[in-house]
């Protein structure tokens, strides 16, 4: 047993913590030794080494479970191919990490990689390399080197050709380690200096994940020396080219490799229910099948006995030694040699996304940094109190909001405009020394503005006393509309907090028809799955270098996302864009772009098709799902989706999403290391984009409209139920939703703060005492300006019935819980919601995807976590009863069923017991339609009643 504890105490008073709280913990009896048994040297100091017994053991795969073929019968529809190598363990490699080295070759997704190549034959569509992170990869006594490629269908049945392709690609690296140059030095200086930079300017962990992350690291298997448990495991610090040529010749062999195919085509999981409960063959021509040699063709299950199934997890499998024939001709393709002339195979190329520039953009001079922003002053001479907000550099002069709200500017003395070290009850001057000041708190970062108080911190730590509320920030720290056209609405915002070369753009595309119709939505959804397949070479190259990009379909239209270090980060962002736009004004409108390659549209359509049949095969994810669409009804099902593509073909699909991209609107914001000159640029790539593409810009009066379906206010319930999709899932998964009307300041923080006064009571009742279910939860819900609060329960050993009772019954105790609940304990429920509010971003990320959010729903509440806040000081309990007696109370004052807008949703699954009580009997093939049926047959209980429009 190993303990980590991490805590604001010395060293000296964790220990005497730990042996208080632990030392009664009895030491497990040591047995006979063991492989699990370390050998320690120079124990319990800085040179100790450690090693396991478990070393001497060797390799995990036995060489009769080698060269051979396991396929694999899978829970959902899908098909891929995973090549497993057993290596030596790599501890001792830290510095060089010749496996990284080597994955990153065998996964580039780039040109002449081996997924560019098999995506070309249509017979792959994604693909994953390397060691793992989990202890079963990478241990002490062995790692396993794993090739993964997603497949397409007819991929299944070519898999012996996609290894030949494997072989052939480690071929040429081995060519390439044969010779006296080796393989080309820019690619280890490449990644070398990526990996570098990304540690350099990653963003900062949570102290849990650093203490957890550096335990792992002091594990003996990594053989980190004490001065490289930081970074040893991030960065590459020598080339080691016999280690690599060591690995790609002797362990990424035909003979050392493990396959495993798994493919929906050989069936499902549900399909087998009957196989013998026993891991034992059926019979011996399983026995016979089983050693059977596969030489790569067509696997034909009609003609076989059931599957074997493993013990630990139940999968059904067939397995068979790969023939000698094929295991030569793979051997054949992995000699070292350069590809033919005809291959698509090559080395990765030279990365033009990898950035150079790690300037900070200097702020403008009329707000930019100095020691003082943000602290607490108090003013000696009067005694009043004030906050630093503003720094003007090229008039020396400092922005004073004082208790009152009044702000005035101060000319700041010479001598404490070039200080550094600021610290409480430092005693300063302004105006020319006419103006004496104290510092009575100064903020950890900047970004963490203080109030005009210098008392109550320890009241506010045991929740006594209510948060100091920071000023609200100058109009200058806050997005700003670089461009407000009707083609174009384009926010910037230059970033002070986080000081790291790094920037998001976020884009939302507004369309007028990307949701009219299942077959709109749906085309949009394939449009997506078809841009992101285009730009995929582009965009590994970006990601390598720690620049990301991501396309997604919405109720409006697309969303994009371009993020990573700013230098290179608009090159990308046009390239994206141009993939994006390339579908409209089109010559021939009926034909795919050029930007699309031969066979993609079929391949993508697949993935997408896959992808649909497998939505909502858990009960909490259907169950949220359905929610969800009871109160949007524009929210098209998976299963609509897919039956309006039944006869799709590129013509068709083209002449829709022309249609789509007909009429484009964008609203974006830039954020991060970029000033306004930056986002100027922004501002001409996309205007230019959206002019190349000829499209019609859309009037804000017709963007599409997002209606939220008013829940009926009635006494008894509006229950959906439906089964879970998978007939094997035994959970069964409760949602009740209480919608509460349109968005409201009030109302939105009066419903936060009964989630956060109900969430541990009804966790602690449901989940731990009485174990009603594995999920017990209950949250706000914001859906397109309409408020709500949600309960969940995921069980396996009640029934639905019973749950929505069980949460009925605990909002009935908890009514008199909140009556009799004592000031203090309210108060600290209070003031943990407002400290919460409050809390700094932990990311430019994080920052941005609260900002974005305004803009996306159209509330441009910039500072509404801190407005939230300041509103919570007016809020009592008697507001919050009041409250949950008109919202959540089941009954009235006289004791009656009171009238509730409560949606009710049951996904009932298959457990033996309670859990499947009430589960409806539908065939399989006829469920999406029946779950879209009770849907639709709730928005008619609700009369296609909306709030009307709201953003």
């Amino acid at each position: 047993m190993r303990l980590v504890v991490i805590g604001a105490y010395t060293l000296d008073e964790l220990q005497e913590q730990v042996v208080r709280c632990f030392s009664d913990v009895p030491a497990h009896p040591r047995g006979e030794p063991s492989l699990l048994d370390m050998t320690r040297t120079n124990a319990n100091t800085w040179e100790e080494t450690c090693r396991s017994g478990i070393k001497d053991y060797g390799m995990p795969f036995a060489p009769a479970s080698l060269a051979r073929i396991y396929r694999v019968v899978p829970v959902r529809e899908r098909h891929s191919l995973n090549i497993t190598w057993q290596v030596p363990p790599q501890g001792s490699n830290w510095r060089s990490k010749p496996c990284d080295y080597i994955a990153h070759l065998i996964g580039h997704e780039a040109a002449g990689s081996l997924l560019s190549a098999l995506k070309a034959k249509s017979l792959v569509t994604a693909c994953y390399a390397g060691v793992g992170s989990g202890g079963y990869e990478n241990a002490s006594s062995h790692a396993l080197f794993n090739l993964t490629f997603t497949l397409s269908e007819e991929g299944v049945s070519h898999w012996g050709e996609i290894v030949t392709e494997i072989y052939n690609y480690i071929g040429m690296i081995r060519y390439y380690c044969a010779t006296q140059d080796g393989l080309p030095s820019w690619i280890y200086e490449e990644l070398r200096a990526i990996q570098d930079v990304a540690y350099k300017f990653e963003d900062e962990m949570t102290p849990e994940e650093l203490v957890e992350n550096i335990v792992e690291d002091m594990a003996p298997a990594f053989s980190l020396p004490p001065e490289r448990l930081l970074d040893g495991n991030s960065l590459l610090f020598e080339y080691d080219g016999d280690a690599i040529k060591d690995i790609v010749d002797n362990f990424l062999v035909p003979r050392n490799a493990r396959l495993d195919l798994m493919s929906s085509t050989f069936g499902r999981d549900a399909d087998y229910d009957g196989l013998d409960e026993t891991n034992e063959p059926v019979n011996e021509t399983v026995n016979k099948i089983d050693e059977e040699e596969d030489s790569g063709g067509t696997f034909s299950i009609e003609s076989l006995p059931p599957p074997q199934k493993e013990p630990m997890f139940g999968t059904k499998f067939w397995s068979n030694p790969i023939s000698e024939a094929l295991l030569k001709e793979w051997e054949s393709a992995a000699s070292p040699c350069l590809p033919s002339d005809s291959s698509l195979l090559s080395l990765p190329p030279l990365n033009p996304f990898v950035p150079t520039k790690f300037d900070l953009k200097p702020c403008p001079l009329d707000d930019t940094h100095h020691p003082l922003l943000h602290c607490s002053l108090k003013i000696l001479d009067t005694g009043k109190k004030a906050t630093v907000t503003k720094f003007n550099s090229s008039k020396k002069q400092i922005l004073l909001l004082y208790e009152d709200r009044d702000e005035k500017w101060h000319e700041v003395d010479l001598v404490l405009a070039s200080a550094i070290d600021i610290t409480p009850d430092f005693e300063g001057t302004l105006d020319k020394n006419s103006i004496k000041f104290k510092i009575v708190a100064v903020p950890k970062e900047e970004g963490s503005t203080l109030d005009c108080s210098d008392n109550g911190d320890f009241s506010i730590d045991i929740g006594l006393s209510f948060p100091p509320i920071p000023p609200p920030l100058p109009e200058s720290r806050l997005p700003q509309l670089v461009v407000d056209t009707q083609a174009l609405r384009l926010w910037h915002l230059q970033d002070r907090t986080f000081k790291r070369p790094i920037a998001e753009l976020r884009l939302k595309v507004i369309c007028s028809h990307a949701n009219k119709t299942p077959l709109h939505k749906a085309c949009a959804d394939l449009f997506v799955t078809l841009c992101q397949d285009a730009v995929t070479e582009i965009s590994y190259l970006a990601s390598v270098c720690e620049l990301g990009s991501s396309i997604s379909s919405t109720d409006q239209g697309f969303s994009l996302r371009v993020h990573g270090f700013d230098h290179k980060l608009l090159d990308l962002a046009s390239e994206v864009l141009k993939v994006f736009l390339s579908f409209h004004n089109q010559q021939d409108p009926n034909k795919l772009p050029d930007t699309i390659k031969p066979g993609r549209f079929d391949a993508c359509l697949e993935v997408l098709m896959r992808r649909y049949a497998n939505a909502g095969m858990q009960a909490s994810s259907l169950c949220t799902d359905v929610r969800l669409r009871c109160i949007r009804p524009t929210i098209w099902s998976s299963h609509s989706k897919a039956d309006a593509f039944k006869f799709i073909d590129e013509s068709s699909f083209m002449e829709t999403i022309t249609s789509i991209l007909s009429e484009v609107s964008i609203e974006a914001f830039y954020h991060g290391n970029v000033d306004h000159s930056d986002a100027l640029t922004a501002k001409e790539l996309v205007l230019n984009a959206l002019t190349a593409s000829g499209s019609c810009d859309i009037p804000k009066e017709n963007y599409p409209l997002q209606h939220v379906l008013k829940a009926p206010l009635v006494t008894d319930d509006h229950i959906v139920v439906t089964p879970t999709k998978d007939s094997k899932e035994a959970n069964t998964a409760v949602e009740v939703y209480f919608q509460i009307g349109k968005d409201d300041l009030s109302h939105r923080v009066l419903i936060d703060l009964l989630s956060e006064i109900m969430y541990e009571p009804l966790f602690d009742e449901l989940r731990t005492k009485e174990q009603f279910g594995y999920h017990v939860s209950c949250g706000a819900r914001w859906t397109f300006g309409v408020i709500g609060i949600s309960f969940k329960v995921v069980t396996s050993c009640k029934s639905a019935d019973e749950v929505s009772e069980r949460l009925d019954r605990f909002l009935h105790e908890f009514r008199d819980k909140l009556a009799t609940m004592e000031e203090e304990k309210f108060m600290e429920n209070l003031v943990g919601l407002v400290k919460n509010k409050l809390q700094m971003y932990n990311s430019l990320e994080e920052e941005c995807n609260s900002l974005w959010s305004e803009i996306n729903e159209g509330r441009y509440d910039w500072e509404a976590y801190r407005n939230e806040a300041d509103h919570l000081r007016s809020i009592t309990k008697e507001r919050v009863m009041t409250a949950f007696d008109d919202w959540l109370s089941p009954k009235c004052e006289q004791g009656n069923a009171k009238e509730r807008r409560r949606l009710v949703v049951h996904v009932i699954g298959t457990s033996e017991g309670p859990a499947s009580d009430g589960r409806p009997i539908i065939e399989s093939d006829k469920l999406g339609k029946e779950i879209d049926q009770r849907v639709k047959a709730f928005h008619e209980a609700a009369g296609h009643a909306t709030w009307g429009k709201i953003l």
